[in-house]
């Protein structure tokens, strides 16, 4: 569970969304997606792979907003406009962390795709980002349903400043990053001792054979304190595959 932020989630089974199914795609209102998390499943054409990366829309007005989201190695921001049911958005900016070598090949090629894209379409829950052309897609599936509860310390409190980090993975793959499917950072802003937290995830994203649980990761001034299980297992939403 180490280096949260950077962990890995393979998303192959993501790209069936879009390549099984019989139903077409169907062009959509951007303001249909908007506020809302998406998980990346595939990128012109290849599953995703690596770390977790998402993308939000938050509209500013009703012709254009703003776009932001987890890369592979960092966050990222940009703008976007709509007019006539398409989509265009700026080059993107982002944060400077410097991840292994493959990331931050994937992040920059994720990332120069946003401004070659203008066409924006839905199937059941996976949405698609295209080019005119179609040569550049970009495809995700949403962060529909949750898992909340609290977390209480164990002794004291939590202290100001402290951050938690709840992670829904697949309990069969401990410390293995490819078995995460959804993470909430809750920032601390004074003495409690207990939190509520609220993890989003894609039901997409779960494999119905697997056992899924909740960790919690304290960290205070840049130091991990402790790895505490929340819950050990979780009854999550799955959506059935098709073909």
């Amino acid at each position: 569970m180490k280096r949260l932020i950077h962990s890995c989630i393979v998303l192959a089974a993501g790209a069936a969304l879009f390549g099984c199914s019989s139903h077409k795609l169907t062009s959509v209102d951007p303001q249909l997606v908007e506020n809302k998390t998406w998980v990346l499943t595939s990128m012109n054409g290849q599953a995703a792979s690596g770390p977790r990366v998402t993308m939000e829309l938050r509209p500013a007005t009703a012709q254009d907003g703003r776009i932001g989201g987890q890369a592979q190695c960092n966050r990222y921001f940009g703008s976007y406009q709509v007019a006539n049911k398409k989509i265009h958005f700026t080059p993107m900016g982002g944060s400077r962390a410097a991840c292994p070598a493959p990331f931050m090949t994937k992040e920059a090629e994720y990332l120069a795709t946003f401004p070659k894209l203008d066409n924006i379409a839905i199937k059941e829950h996976g949405l698609m980002l295209s080019s005119r052309s179609s040569d550049q897609k970009l495809t995700y599936v949403a962060e529909s349903a949750n898992v909340s509860g609290q977390i209480a310390a164990s002794e004291g409190t939590f202290a100001p400043g402290s951050e938690i980090i709840v992670v829904l993975q697949d309990s069969s793959m401990p410390n293995d990053p490819a078995g995460i499917i959804g993470i909430e950072r809750i920032q601390v802003g004074r003495n409690v001792d207990v939190v509520d937290y609220m993890v989003n995830y894609a039901p997409e994203l779960v494999n119905p054979g697997s056992n899924y649980e909740l960790l919690a990761e304290v960290i205070q001034n840049g130091q991990v304190m402790f790895i505490t299980a929340v819950k050990p297992s979780v009854n999550l939403k799955s959506v059935p595959s098709k073909h």
